[in-house]
């Protein structure tokens, strides 16, 4: 079976003696596994079809429950983004999160606009690139369906704030001090509760707050288009983005932590 899709390029892998597997994501199937036969020679025309972070038109053959890459057009190598470490370290801890919340024969439109959205940003310099971070990895919190409670305080309902409040990170709500106070008797709280599950209670304020509320109900052609009113509201939404995502995700990235390396 023959077949042509638009897919981008989230991982690269050495096979066989002169291959390469592909893992590409695809609007209408999600993540795509694909043999490209003797792309790491230099003389293989799919070459530039096989980069990482690589949006192509391909050509794809299926037989025995594999999918081969036959040939393509290059639509976007993001090109620009290789010149700069700590833009590439980042897209591809971007790549990683794509590939971690897409899965297999299972649509993925909006995932892959926004990853292209979010690499396009970063190529071209439209926001820093800790906004663009943070921003991507709440999208991703949202998109898989995990996305904190942002519209009042867990217990007494309060809407809006002044000054500093909580993200409950484990539970997945946001918490106003004087109820935090209440049920705790007292700042900060323990580490864990009296189930011995951790406590992962990180401070917002107001500015951080609008941001993530903004982040997550944005249509995705808008979804870097906010500001923060100060360098602390900043920090601390990039804390929140990172923090969350990776507890809820139950794992780590060793793109992360090259990017941390790098930014430093």
């Amino acid at each position: 079976m023959k077949k042509a899709c638009d897919g981008l390029v989230l991982r690269v892998t050495d096979s066989g003696e002169n291959d390469r597997a592909l893992t590409v994501l695809t609007a209408e199937e999600g993540k795509l596994h694909i043999i490209a036969k003797g792309a790491r020679s230099v003389r293989s025309r799919n070459a530039s079809l096989c980069r990482i972070l690589s949006y192509s038109n391909l050509e794809l053959h299926k037989k025995n429950d594999l999918y081969w890459l036959m040939g393509g057009s290059l639509n976007n190598a993001f090109f620009g983004i290789n010149s700069d470490l700590e833009a590439f370290s980042l897209a591809s801890y971007i790549a990683e999160i794509a590939d971690e919340i897409s899965g297999e024969n299972f649509p993925a439109h909006e995932v892959l606009q926004m990853t292209l959205n979010t690499l396009y940003a970063i190529e071209n310099g439209l926001k820093p690139l800790w906004q663009i971070k943070a921003t991507y990895e709440l999208f991703a919190a949202n998109i898989s369906g995990f996305m904190p409670d942002l519209v009042t305080c867990r217990d007494c309902g309060k809407e809006s704030f002044e000054g500093e409040l909580w993200l409950d990170v484990m539970n997945g709500a946001i918490v106003c001090p004087v109820c935090l106070s209440k049920k705790n008797g007292s700042l900060p709280v323990p580490d864990t509760d009296r189930f011995e599950t951790r406590n992962i209670l990180l401070p917002l304020d107001a500015s951080a707050l609008a941001a993530m509320r903004y982040i997550a109900t944005a249509p995705l052609k808008r979804i870097f288009a906010y500001g923060l009113s100060s360098k602390e509201s900043a920090d601390y939404l990039c804390r929140a983005a990172e923090t969350y995502l990776l507890n809820h995700l139950e794992r780590g990235f060793d793109t992360l932590t090259f990017y941390h390396t790098v930014t430093k």
